[in-house]
C-alpha cells in the first residue's frame, strides 16, 4: 500500500519493552505526514507503548509489507502538535500527546 500523505491507517508499532528488552507490538492509528509518522495519546502515563518509547525510542512501523526502522519522541514544537491533532478527529481533541517516528535518515522536526 503506497503511503498517502496526511492520510491515517492502522500500523503495527513495534516497541522495545522498558522493562523486558522484549519487542512489544500493537496497532495504532496512525498519520502520515511529509515522511513522517504521528501517534497520539490522551494520557502516555497509562499507555504501555508510550512509555516504551519515551525510555527507548528505537521503533518499527509496519503497514502492509513495508516496515519502517523510526526513532520517535514526543512532538514539543506546539504548532505541529496542533496541525497533527487537526487531522484526528472533528472538532480535533487537542489535550492530546503526540508522538512523532521518523525513519532512519530523516531529521526530526519535533
Amino acid at each position: 500500500m503506497p503511503l498517502q500523505n496526511e492520510a491515517f491507517f492502522v500500523a503495527e508499532l513495534t516497541t522495545v519493552g522498558r522493562k523486558t528488552g522484549l519487542p512489544r507490538t500493537i496497532e495504532l492509528r496512525t498519520l502520515y505526514l511529509d515522511g513522517r509518522f504521528y501517534a497520539s495519546s490522551a494520557n502516555i502515563e497509562k499507555k504501555h507503548w508510550c512509555r516504551n518509547m519515551l525510555k527507548n525510542p528505537s521503533v518499527e512501523i509496519r503497514t502492509g509489507n513495508e516496515r519502517f526502522r523510526c526513532l520517535a519522541g514526543r512532538v514539543t514544537d506546539e504548532g505541529l502538535r496542533r496541525r497533527v491533532l487537526s487531522f484526528r478527529d472533528s472538532p480535533p481533541l487537542m489535550d492530546r500527546e503526540v508522538f512523532e517516528m521518523v525513519p532512519e535518515g530523516q531529521v526530526s522536526h519535533k
